[in-house]
């Protein structure tokens, strides 16, 4: 069969600012499909502005994300009009199939984790036995149908994405410490569940993680064969085993990989293991991403963050002595937020002084806690403004202007400071920082 699958195109900030990767969701779908003797082809719309011919194509794929939802209602609008079966997986559609079938665009929904479940629902086109996959939807005679949700796979250590089918020289505009990275992807699930993330829905709450050596594997191949030297690790938290981490970097050294590499964690983790870290920044790591979310134990609480107030200043303070940036997250807009409350959320981001920060505002997302919480304070369904940059949710005492304006006065207060225009502009020379193109681009985006 031949199969094309696409991802969307979406001029967020995120692109703006140049942070575009590579769609592994879908290349690690495309991995397997091929594998199993389909001609599959990949089409990431945000790196290219070609015209697709859907009819040379038997099944076209789609992934999105909220953000991207009406971006892929176009794709499957054409690829339909071209005779081709349709089938959109992702975490919105995973949690919204209803809506995205009764378009009539959609034939099938891949609900949560799609390598196996795309294999086999290929395989069930030419025998039109769809009723025996599970983990899909779709319409029969009109009314929906969900097949049994298949689960998640047990292993992954197999599993590689297929970049050969990827223009790899597309993502190079990102770089870290004038290193060009890119991503990767060692583990799947999470089992802390924070209200406003749906990652323990979509992968899991069970963890679960690709060996070292597989891991050491794979980053060696990005190397040697498409010359990256700087590693975005995407695992929606790297460090949940230390153990493995230190395997890791005992690993990354063995082979001399001289590579710089980023990663999400929590802090409580890092806290908890300082030798941990001091091994990670010997081999290579020089960037963590750590969500800090608020100023206020009570906000964190009601996010089931498990972490505390003080923790953002402590883990700061510990991958500094270590030469490991910070780059700080943080949320407004909770529903009972008060502009002070946001304002000490801001001056505390600014005390702490990280390398860099990301403000959002909170965003309900279909298939979270907070969206089923909220329900009742949603005042806007325009998936387009589901990018943490507009406000969606009614809260007690801020308007939607309000909280838009705090979010850009955040940005001006932590980056227009004296100290990191300063670091920007040495940037480059330091092999560190934000540079300053990049904080102008910031600006742009908001």
């Amino acid at each position: 069969m031949k199969i094309l699958l696409t991802y969307p195109y979406k001029e967020d900030a995120y692109r703006k600012v140049g942070f575009i990767l590579p769609p592994l969701g879908i290349a690690y779908i495309a991995a397997m499909l091929r594998e199993n003797g389909h001609d599959v082809r990949i089409v990431d719309y945000n790196v290219t502005d070609e015209k697709t011919d859907f009819g040379k194509f038997d099944l076209v794929g789609i992934s999105t994300d909220t953000s991207r939802y009406k971006s892929s209602l176009r794709i499957a609008k054409d690829a339909k009009a071209a005779g081709c079966t349709v089938v959109m997986g992702g975490p919105h559609v995973s949690y919204r199939d209803e809506e995205a079938l009764r378009t009539e665009f959609c034939d099938f929904v891949v609900r949560e984790e799609g390598e196996q479940t795309m294999l086999e629902l290929a395989g069930a086109m030419s025998t039109k036995q769809t009723a025996d996959v599970q983990g899909i939807s779709y319409l029969s005679n009109g009314k929906l149908q969900r097949n049994p949700g298949r689960g998640f796979m047990e292993n992954i250590d197999h599993l590689l994405p297929a970049r050969d089918l990827l223009d790899m020289n597309a993502y190079r505009h990102l770089e870290m410490g004038g290193r060009k990275m890119t991503s990767i992807l060692t583990s799947r699930g999470c089992p802390f569940g924070c209200s406003f993330c749906c990652s323990t829905e979509f992968s899991g709450r069970t963890w679960r993680a690709r060996s070292p050596l597989k891991v050491v594997d794979e980053i060696t191949e990005i190397v040697t064969q498409y010359g990256f030297d700087g590693i975005a690790f995407l695992d929606d938290n790297f460090t949940l085993d230390p153990g493995r981490v230190v395997s890791i970097c005992e690993e990354i050294l063995r082979r001399n990989l001289d590579i710089y590499w980023w990663c999400f964690s929590r802090a409580d983790t890092l806290l908890k293991n300082e030798d941990m870290v001091a091994l990670m920044a010997l081999a290579g790591c020089k960037y963590i991403f750590i969500g800090f979310e608020s100023r206020h134990q009570k906000t964190l609480d009601s996010y089931h963050k498990k972490t505390s107030d003080v923790m953002p200043r402590d883990v700061t303070r510990l991958l500094k002595r270590h030469r490991i940036s910070v780059h700080g997250s943080f949320i407004i807009g909770h529903p009972h937020e008060t502009r002070d409350m946001i304002r000490d959320t801001i001056r505390y981001a600014k005390e702490i002084n990280p390398q860099a920060v990301q403000f959002t505002i909170l965003t309900p997302y279909p298939g979270t806690r907070l969206y089923e919480d909220v329900q009742d304070r949603i005042i806007c369904r325009d998936w387009d403004l589901y990018d943490c940059l507009h406000s969606v949710i009614r809260t007690d005492h801020l308007s939607r202007k309000d909280l838009e304006g705090l979010l850009k006065k955040a940005y001006a207060s932590f980056y227009l400071s004296p100290n990191k225009i300063m670091a920007g502009l040495f940037s480059s020379l330091r092999g560190k920082g934000i540079k300053l193109s990049s904080i102008i681009k910031i600006f742009r985006g908001l």
